[in-house]
């Protein structure tokens, strides 16, 4: 539970690091939001979070999922500017597979 909370606090606080630097009027409706080519740097060097799946939100905006083999996991939204917000964060990240005959 305490790795939980610091990984959670780590990425929270390196993120608003970022956002001290400069936000402009169409992110600050979100919090810790960085350039996505960033936040994916962030994820990769940081966690060892890598893509594992996404999904459009209609056509303004983008969802990601990031997720490590240690189970850590992060999701982000990404605008049509390219200006990306972790929305959760966790750990202990499980795929599961539907069986062939199930239908999702």
């Amino acid at each position: 539970m305490a790795r939980k909370s610091l990984l959670v606090w780590v990425k929270t606080l390196v993120l608003a690091g970022v956002l001290a630097v400069g936000t402009n009027a169409a992110s600050a409706q979100y919090h810790y939001c960085v350039e996505h080519g960033d936040l994916v740097a962030h994820l990769s060097e940081k966690f060892q979070e890598r893509q594992f799946a996404f999904g459009l939100i209609g056509h303004m905006a983008i969802m990601e999922v990031y997720v490590a083999d240690t189970g850590s996991w992060t999701i982000i939204v990404t605008d049509v500017a390219g200006r990306s917000c972790i929305v959760a964060a966790g750990e202990h990240w499980e795929n599961v597979m539907i069986p062939a005959d199930q239908d999702a």
